[in-house]
């Protein structure tokens, strides 16, 4: 039997390192305990972000989640691990132990119409309110687990956890990848969680930390201005949970140099990947879509009308006020009055002031 368990345990190890054989390894591990099915299945609080059982229908399991969100109060499994240390085992006497309360009506009349109410399972990895778990199912057929059965799942499950520390291991490094491509972009680029950890960043991402006009603390993406960051942070949590599509923010600072205007987007989960947290790429925008973007930017952040923005930019850019106002074929009086409405709508008293605002802009 131990060489059948390490054959099982090199089938886990190559699933992790194919990426696409772990409904082949939790079958084999299933008919080696004489189980209909078996679990592989990540929960963080409200969420279930990878549930792999073989011989289930992927529409099967998803209406199931759907139930329960691997919630503690709904789900019975999930309860009666809640507290436990790794590899401690549990069964149908503790699913019945934790489940008698009618708010688990859901998850045992959903269980018996799957026919899985039985089984066996464990906790692989866990901390930071998430949790890796490991379990058979077993039908009215197999019948309960008996301690043999138990036994032999615990002497398994150590092999599974090593092939899962290589998979997350392997999708470290696949951040690594991403940003070696990201490099050749050329921009100001973190790769962060949704919580705000940073994963990776890209050189030009490092000089705006060290300008400070970005911070990282304890290695979380943060802002000089509580304002902006949590503004931030979140915008993270939302295109988390909104993985379709891109969010701008504009960053204000304190109104000495020009708004940032920041992208955030989702980068999609990959299939047969853990995906315990979000990749989300913050992109802070080049020199030549501040470009296109300044006048738009001028009228959201400071208010400035249409007319307002295009002279201030075109001061900015070295452009007389006599040629502003023959470009604009209006006199040079109507040209000095909106530029008093802008000196005041941006906080500055002089020209000066503004063309160095605006010329730090328009020079990234």
């Amino acid at each position: 039997m131990d060489e059948k368990i390490l054959a099982l345990g090199e089938q886990f190890a190559m699933a992790a390192i194919d990426g696409n054989e772990w409904l082949s390894a939790l079958r084999a591990m299933a008919e080696m305990t004489g189980s209909s099915h078996g679990q592989l299945v990540g929960f963080v609080p409200g969420e279930v972000p990878f549930n792999w059982i073989n011989d289930l229908e992927q529409d099967q399991i998803a209406r199931f989640v759907e139930q329960e969100r691997g919630d503690p109060n709904i789900n019975v499994r999930v309860r009666a691990s809640l507290a436990d240390p790794t590899f401690v085992i549990r069964s149908e006497a503790d699913y019945h132990a934790v489940g008698r309360g009618p708010g688990f009506d859901l998850y045992r009349e959903m269980s018996d119409a799957y026919n899985i109410s039985d089984g066996c399972q464990t906790k692989l990895m866990a901390g930071r309110d998430r949790f890796i778990g490991l379990s058979v199912h077993r039908s009215r057929k197999d019948g309960k687990t008996d301690a043999d059965i138990r036994a032999l799942f615990a002497a398994i499950a150590p092999h599974v956890r090593s092939a899962v520390k290589i998979q997350i291991a392997l999708e470290d490094r696949g951040t690594a990848v991403l940003k070696g491509a990201l490099v050749l972009v050329g921009l100001p680029i973190f790769i962060c969680y949704e919580t705000g950890d940073v994963k990776a960043k890209t050189h030009e991402a490092e000089a705006l930390l060290s300008s400070g006009r970005f911070r990282a603390v304890d290695g979380r993406i943060g802002l000089p201005h509580r304002r902006d960051e949590i503004a931030l942070l979140q915008a993270l949590a939302r295109r988390h949970l909104q993985p379709l599509g891109i969010e701008t923010l504009i960053v204000r600072g304190d109104g000495k140099q020009m708004p940032m205007v920041v992208d955030i987007c989702r980068l999609p989960a990959q299939p047969w990947r853990f995906n315990f947290a979000s990749d989300l790429l913050v992109v802070v925008r080049s020199g030549r879509r501040w470009h296109e973007a300044a006048p738009t930017i001028l009228r959201a952040v400071f208010g400035l009308s249409v007319a307002e923005a295009d002279i201030a930019l075109a001061l900015a850019r070295g452009t007389t006020r006599d040629d502003i106002a023959a470009a604009r074929k209006s006199s040079v009086q109507t040209v000095k009055a909106q530029l008093k409405s802008t000196f005041a709508k941006v906080g500055v008293s002089r020209e000066v002031e503004l063309v160095s605002m605006l010329g730090e802009m328009l020079r990234l």
